[in-house]
Formats: C-alpha cells, sequence, structure tokens
C-alpha cells in the first residue's frame, strides 16, 4: 500500500503540480474595464465602464474588457479561459459572462463566452464580430474604435438581434442565376448527344451543338463556353469509341456509359479514414 502512494505521490508531481505552479495568477478586476495594457484612452474607457455597468443592471449579462501587456509565451485562448475563471465573470448558476480579450503586442484578441450565452453568442458571430467589426479597426491602430464597436456588437447580440452577426448569404442576380441554370442544362444535352456524335470520324459537330445551345442560353458568352466544351467533349468521345472498337468491345451507348468508358481498368473510392475536429471558441489576429 505505501509502495501505491508513493507512486501516486509521483504521478502528481509530473503531472498536476506542474500545472498549479504554471497557472498564471491575474490581479483582481477594478470594473468591467481593466486596460493593463494601457492602449484605451481614458474617455472611451470611462464611457465603457458606464455602458457595461448599465447593461449588467439591465439585463445581468456581464462583459469584461481586458487588455494585456503580454501573454507570457502563452496562446490566447488558455489566457482567456484561466481569466474568465479566476474572475468568474457572469452571474453564478447563469453563467452569462463574456469576456473581450486583447493582447496588443502579439496582436491578438478573443471573445470567450460563458457557457449560459454559447446559444446566443455563438462561435461564428463572434468570429465575425472579431472579423468585421474589431480588426479592421485595430489594423488602423484604432483600438478605441475597435474595443467601443465590439462592445456594442457584442452587447446587441446577447440583448436584441443574436442573429445580427450570422453570416449572410449572397443574394445573386436572377437573370444571371437563370442564365447559368441554362447553360449547365445545355452542357449535360451536349453531353447526352455528343455520345452518338462520337460515331463520326469529326469532332466538329459536338462543337456547333455547343455554340448553338450555348449562343440560346447566353448569347455571345454561351456560345463560346459551349462551343468549346462541344468541341472537347466529341473529340474525347470520338477517341474512347475508336478505342472501344479497336479492342472488339461493345460500342453500344450503354456499355460504352454513354460512349465515357474506353474499356479500362476501374476503382472505386471508400472514403476517407473517419478523422474528426473539434474545439471552440473565437480567436483572431491583425
Amino acid at each position: 500500500m505505501k509502495k501505491i502512494l508513493i507512486i501516486l505521490a509521483f504521478l502528481a508531481s509530473i503531472f498536476v503540480l506542474p500545472q498549479v505552479v504554471l497557472a498564471r495568477t491575474y490581479p483582481q478586476p477594478e470594473g468591467h474595464v481593466n486596460d493593463f495594457a494601457d492602449i484605451i484612452s481614458q474617455n472611451v474607457e470611462v464611457a465603457i465602464e458606464e455602458q457595461l455597468r448599465a447593461l449588467e443592471a439591465s439585463s445581468s449579462h456581464e462583459l469584461a474588457v481586458v487588455t494585456l501587456a503580454s501573454l507570457e509565451d502563452d496562446v490566447i485562448e488558455n489566457t482567456a479561459v484561466e481569466l474568465f475563471e479566476q474572475w468568474g465573470i457572469g452571474k453564478k448558476n447563469k453563467d452569462n459572462g463574456v469576456l473581450l480579450l486583447i493582447a496588443p503586442n502579439e496582436r491578438e484578441l478573443r471573445i470567450e463566452v460563458g457557457y449560459g450565452l454559447e446559444a446566443v453568442l455563438t462561435d461564428s458571430r463572434a468570429g465575425t464580430i472579431i472579423r468585421t467589426v474589431i480588426t479592421p479597426e485595430f489594423k488602423q491602430d484604432d483600438y478605441d474604435a475597435g474595443i467601443l464597436k465590439g462592445v456594442n456588437a457584442i452587447e446587441k447580440t446577447i440583448t436584441k438581434d443574436p442573429t445580427l452577426f450570422d453570416d449572410q448569404p449572397i443574394n445573386g442576380d436572377p437573370a444571371n442565376e437563370e442564365k447559368v441554370g441554362r447553360l449547365i442544362f445545355a452542357a449535360f444535352v451536349i453531353i447526352y448527344f455528343g455520345s452518338f456524335f462520337s460515331r463520326s470520324k469529326r469532332f466538329w459537330p459536338g462543337g456547333i451543338l455547343g455554340a448553338i445551345l450555348g449562343f440560346s442560353a447566353a448569347a455571345i458568352t454561351g456560345a463560346i463556353l459551349l462551343g468549346l466544351w462541344g468541341l472537347f467533349l466529341d473529340f474525347i468521345l470520338s477517341k474512347n469509341y475508336k478505342t472501344r472498337k479497336k479492342k472488339g468491345l461493345s460500342t453500344s451507348w450503354w456499355m460504352s456509359k454513354g460512349g465515357f468508358s474506353s474499356g479500362g481498368s476501374s476503382s472505386s473510392f471508400g472514403g476517407f479514414g473517419g478523422g474528426s475536429s473539434g474545439g471552440g471558441g473565437s480567436s483572431g489576429s491583425w
């Protein structure tokens, strides 16, 4: 039994004690805004502090803004977690805290979100705020504007409109989308008829068909694109047809897979190895 205790103590000294020793201790917060790196002007710091106190009074959400002079050779994700836990940002049993952490010397920042707000201020939304709101200002060395706009964006997301910083779909021109649809349809038509054109000794009929269908779908541009596509397809299919015929293989539409099979060896793809990726949180740099 004594030997077992000695072994356990030894293992603890290897795996547990280093974590305790290496854990960084941070100064106690003096408010919602703690500018340890001294990058926020006094008037902006006071304004943000008042804003965040009002936010806590009205919603109970606790949003902390912290700047650090150095990450001390640690990654910003670990630093954010340690600081968040040591300070206990957010209300107990609600876990409704948010930390905006900025390390100007390393040019890195992170939005750390409490469990209670993860469904509202998602990783994607936090990342969008970092990329589109904060870092553009930081790149101009305007920390005041970046932090103020970031705080406003976070507050709006967790109190007003959670979808405000969702990734927006790109809406294309309906007329252009219709042209693209017609071109795709015409391309498939060429594939079908190209398999029959391959029986001829010439490969230009596919180009003519492509140009005609392309012009009807999208005028000159479509004629050029599908004309070239038709020439290429007719050339490949004609070559495969001759190869199958030379090998004595069937040149029927079904046996030649529409003209695309030249009778060579085949292979199948069994899928990847089943790897996965995990992790959460939103960090950025500028």
